[in-house]
């Protein structure tokens, strides 16, 4: 080979290696590069996901915080939590959105976000209608008894309700008092007399009827054993009272209210302005609440005997005296009870302990 042709041929190798060099250095920068990219991916979405399940715990121990996290550190990232009362596929929840990032406020920053839908509550097992007993009741005036369903503020939910009347026993509808529901997803308005299809009488609980708060929110298997609810009010979390004498109650209620009269004892007039659970009962099955004439509650009463609503109750009644001493009228004014999934979920969540792996309804990446 010529001189020339040598040097032709050096150089020409040198032009491939040169070549073959920088390709094999870019590739590898690229591959470190995309190495790195995939870990800061990797760790932000621990660091949301952890976000996700300290705002669950949280909840867990609160189920009214909504205040979240903002720029929490952890490890080499950091986290945001925001929490927001919604509904998910027609259920009461909370939303939680937790976002990790890495290399927080740089050029190479990393987010990853998740959410989680919670459910914050339930339909206990007693409510069976708008109001649900189990003696003979008897309906008088114009009290209004729909059990469609009905939102947050009493504005109907078309389809999604349950009956008017569920009793045990036999129901009289009388004066002009008005009785509607919800029956195979068909709302049928409050009427005189109100359609076969939403009042039920005659009727049989599994393992028979609850004679207790507790039992009627599920007993034991639902963690409500026997004194639960009445140590939830005497605790006063989320504004929850106990008292022997309705006289001393604080106003707006809410939490857990617990009106425990002695055998035979009467709560007359009554004021039940507020929310959450509101409990009449004693031992015997014998406290009454009598002549309800003030106040909008939001929520779910149980007592032993309920006689004469006459104001607005959103949520539903549980009756839970075989033989209440009142009689059987439950209303004879113009009171109103209105069903709502919404506020019952809303209201079961502050003692259900909202915020456990069991609560989750759905979980996005």
């Amino acid at each position: 080979m010529s001189g020339r042709g040598l040097i032709i041929l050096v150089a020409g190798l040198f032009v491939i290696g040169g070549t073959l060099y920088t390709t094999i250095f870019q590739r590898s920068e690229t591959l470190t590069t995309n190495v790195v990219n995939s870990y800061n991916v990797e760790q932000a979405k621990n660091i949301a996901n952890s976000a996700a399940n300290l705002a669950l715990s949280q909840l867990k121990n609160n189920s009214s915080w909504r205040t979240g996290y903002t720029a929490v550190q952890m490890g080499s990232g950091y986290y945001w939590v925001t929490l927001k009362d919604t509904v998910f596929n027609g259920s009461v929840c909370i939303r939680v959105i937790a976002t990790g990032k890495t290399n927080y406020r740089t050029s190479t920053e990393v987010a990853y976000s998740c959410t989680a839908y919670v459910s914050s509550g339930f339909i206990p097992p007693a409510v069976k209608a708008a109001i649900s007993t189990n003696n003979n009741i008897e309906t008088l005036g114009t009290l209004t008894v729909d059990g469609r369903d009905h939102d947050l503020n009493g504005n109907l939910v078309s389809n999604n309700g349950t009956f008017g009347i569920w009793t045990t026993k036999n129901f009289n509808q009388r004066g002009s008092s008005k009785v509607g529901g919800t029956f195979s997803s068909t709302d049928y308005s409050p009427s005189r007399p109100g359609s076969s299809n939403v009042i039920r009488t005659s009727q049989t609980y599994p393992g028979g009827y609850p004679g207790s708060p507790d039992s009627a929110l599920g007993g034991p298997s639902m963690g409500f054993a026997e004194g639960t609810l009445k140590s939830m009010a005497m605790s006063g979390t989320n504004g929850g009272q106990y008292v022997t004498n309705p006289a001393l109650l604080r106003y707006p209620l809410s939490g857990v209210t617990y009106v425990e009269l002695p055998s035979g004892g009467s709560w007359s007039p009554a004021n039940i302005e507020g929310t959450g659970i509101l409990i009449v009962h004693n031992t015997a099955q014998n406290a009454v609440i009598r002549n309800i004439n003030f106040g909008t509650f939001k929520g779910l009463l149980m007592a032993d005997d309920i006689d004469k609503i006459h104001n607005t109750i959103i949520g539903a009644v549980i009756g839970l005296s075989p033989t209440p001493p009142s009689g059987n009228c439950i209303g004879n004014g113009s009171g109103t009870v209105l069903y709502s999934s919404q506020v019952l979920t809303s209201t079961t969540a502050t003692v259900s302990g909202t915020g456990g792996s069991s609560n989750v309804l759905a979980w996005k990446e």
